[in-house]
């Protein structure tokens, strides 16, 4: 028998029909708002208690029948691999029920989340969240939840609750996505532009009413026994007296100080991974299958009662102290802009290649069919961390932190129209210890400038880490590394302008944050983001004012739309024949904005005339280059375009008078002309002196 839950909102419900549609699963629960629909399910494996993380896998699939779209190749008319957006809504569920699960929880858990049908008026990232939540709660799987989690837009009349896709057309200022349990913040993810830390502050205070909303409401329903009564028996304090035991053994044997080893005081030590190798090694898993976890939690707390009470870090570095810095541009010589930004044994190799742009990247998915025209993408090798290994394509972390690096700086980038280039930026993380994806944002911005694109401003990032016990005893830490980050209790990306945030991510590993918390880690990121902008500009100040002599170049023109037909010519025979010619590109978009890339300037004006004429769209007043071609007793004939001329009268040469005119002009000069006047018949009057005399 199907059951139904209706949680009412301010501008819609949301129904949870748990069902039998997907039987055999543990739990089969439809999640509908408007016309859109996610069916949520779970299912659990084994216990795995060898394992020193939580076996949690959070999917999220869009199926394109659910917008009423064939997409897929010509050949291969279905789903593939995952879009972006279904990774990165996958990584953004995965991120916010992650913290709420108990430590001590180790079995396989599969949390399904399939797009079924596609309304824009309700985001269904929102409600594969929610659903997921209700999933787990409804099955009495122990953890801290439930947890919640929705969005808010800041437009310039202020905040808008239940963001979705209409507000994009609007004035917006920041998306937040933020997600919590009762009693904390455990997920944020903001892009936005240049906003203020306590906007961050505001957004998370409204999102969190609706979360204690969502969270009573599932007490209010849920309260009730479930039929999954599979941990019933479930004890969360086990007795790991055995394993301390056997740990403290090994330790004594091998002459380990743990306390030693993770204050080492040099980033990057060997020796903390020395010790999980060996256990590995030999074989010691055997005799204590909870030995890695045992191992795990101590070090945790050695991690913690160091860094809270003697102020010290892993590699020494004072709490708020961010390691040494170093970038160069230009270290590659063929590439359009190239950087490579160093913090401590962080390294990031950025490279820009700039385009005509026809070459913008395609998208077709559910939420969004179009394109887009500024590309960042992250490579993370295995030699990154010293291990051998094969690439084969990027994984889902590649995938978020190439995106969460691309939504700090697009929002900064000129549009088309100003800078018309399609751009790709490729961050290499050549060496990691520690936010490569904030690295990845300052050799990027670094990048960007050095290929002439007119960033608006210099973009950097820094990642703030935690070392805490509660909420009265906790150090935050700047520019986190290595341990400090699989040890510590946040991942709290902030990147951003001099004037304000950009992009924020934040992952946990404790509960979550409280307002004060965030408000204190954002201020914290924001002194440390200042510092590495000093540097950045020190390194180039401002974009530079040409692209490189490698990247070719582009020019626009604005024709009446109605005469695209003109340019194009029957069966494309005229756009071909001047493409051919002129050894150009040509992409005419449906508004009549032409753009015009080639390798040289002369072969776009030849381009550019060519088509200005066949459109009637050369006026009175233009500066044109044309070609001598023909010099005759009262003028000469400049070409325009090819096969398109225009006479220059001798009496438009100079202002004194001319004897002879091959003395000022000569058969293939190539000058800048003043168109003088296009008649009604479309033949067209140049003047050479009114460009001598400098009229415009």
């Amino acid at each position: 028998m199907n059951k139904k839950f209706i949680f009412k909102t301010e501008n819609n419900n949301i129904e949870f029909e748990v069902n039998d549609w997907a039987e055999r699963s543990l739990i089969s629960l439809l999640v509908k708002s408007k016309g859109t629909v996610v069916m949520t399910v779970v299912n659990l494996g084994n216990e795995i208690v060898q394992s020193d993380f939580l076996p949690l896998t959070v999917d999220y699939e869009e199926k394109f029948y659910a917008a009423g779209k064939i997409f897929g190749s010509r050949f291969v008319r279905r789903e593939s691999k995952p879009t972006v957006t279904s990774i990165l809504n996958s990584r953004l569920i995965d991120r916010s029920l992650r913290p709420a699960f108990f430590p001590e929880f180790r079995w396989e858990t599969n949390i399904l989340n399939t797009v079924l049908s596609y309304d824009p008026e309700s985001d269904p990232a929102v409600l594969a969240l929610l659903g997921s939540s209700f999933a787990i709660e409804y099955l009495k799987i122990p953890w801290q939840g439930p947890v919640a989690g929705f969005k808010v837009g800041l437009l310039k009349e202020g905040f808008k609750f239940n963001y979705n896709a209409n507000f994009k057309d609007r004035s917006l200022l920041a998306e937040f996505f933020i997600s919590g349990t009762k009693n904390k913040i455990n997920m944020i993810e903001v892009e936005g532009l240049e906003i203020k830390e306590l906007e961050v502050v505001e957004a998370a205070k409204i999102i969190f009413q609706e979360i204690l909303k969502f969270i009573n409401f599932l007490k209010d329903n849920l309260n009730q026994e479930s039929e999954v009564k599979i941990f019933k028996d479930f004890r969360f304090n086990k007795d790991n007296t055995q394993s301390d035991e056997f740990l403290d053994k090994f330790l004594k044997e091998k002459n380990i100080d743990l306390k030693k080893v993770l204050f080492s005081f040099t980033e990057g030590d060997n020796k903390l991974s020395n010790i999980f190798e060996t256990i590995k090694h030999e074989n010691l898993l055997n005799d204590n299958p909870y030995l890695l976890i045992a191992l795990n939690k101590r070090l945790k707390r050695i991690f913690q009662d160091t860094i809270i009470k003697e102020k010290i870090r892993p590699d020494g570095r004072k709490l708020n102290e961010i390691r040494k810095i170093s970038a160069e541009i230009d270290v590659l010589p063929r590439t359009h802009g190239s950087a490579l930004f160093k913090r401590g044994l962080t390294h990031i190799l950025s490279t820009v290649t700039l385009a005509s742009p026809g070459e913008e990247l395609i998208l077709r998915e559910i939420e969004y069919e179009g394109s887009k025209h500024f590309i960042h993408q992250y490579n993370f090798p295995p030699y990154s961390t010293g291990e051998i290994g094969v690439s084969r394509g990027p994984s889902r972390r590649e995938i978020g932190h190439g995106e969460l690096a691309e939504k700090s700086l697009r929002n900064l980038v000129p549009a088309q129209d100003v800078f018309p280039y399609t751009i790709r930026l490729v961050s290499e993380v050549l060496s990691s210890n520690g936010s490569t994806s904030m690295g990845s944002v300052c050799a990027s911005s670094l990048g960007l400038m050095s290929a002439g694109v007119p960033l608006k401003e210099h973009v950097a990032g820094i990642s703030i880490g935690i070392a805490y016990q509660d909420d009265m005893n906790f150090e935050l830490l700047t520019d986190i590394q290595g341990p400090e980050d699989f040890f510590g209790g946040m991942d709290f990306k902030v990147a951003g302008t001099k004037n304000g945030i950009t992009a924020i991510q934040l992952d946990v590993k404790i509960e979550g944050l409280n307002f004060s918390q965030i408000q204190m880690a954002l201020e914290e990121a924001k002194r440390a983001r200042l510092f590495i902008l000093e540097y950045l500009e020190s390194v180039i100040k401002k974009p530079r004012s040409q692209v490189s002599e490698f990247a070719p170049k582009v020019d626009l023109l604005n024709i009446d739309p109605l005469k695209i037909g003109l340019v194009i010519g029957t069966g494309g025979k005229t756009i071909n024949e001047i493409i051919s010619t002129t050894n150009v590109k040509i992409d005419i978009q449906p508004e009549g904005l032409i753009y015009i890339t080639g390798d040289n300037y002369e072969s776009i004006n030849l381009a550019k005339n060519w088509i200005k004429i066949i459109t009637d769209s050369l006026k009175d007043g233009e500066i044109v280059k044309g070609k001598v071609v023909k010099i005759l007793p009262f003028g000469a004939i400049l070409e325009l375009a090819p096969k398109k001329t225009a006479l220059l009268h001798i009496s438009e040469i100079s202002d004194k008078k001319i004897e002879d005119i091959e003395k000022e002009i000569k058969i293939g000069d190539k000058l800048d002309v003043y168109v003088k006047q296009v008649d009604q018949d479309g033949k067209v009057y140049l003047s050479l002196k009114d460009v001598r005399r400098g009229k415009r």
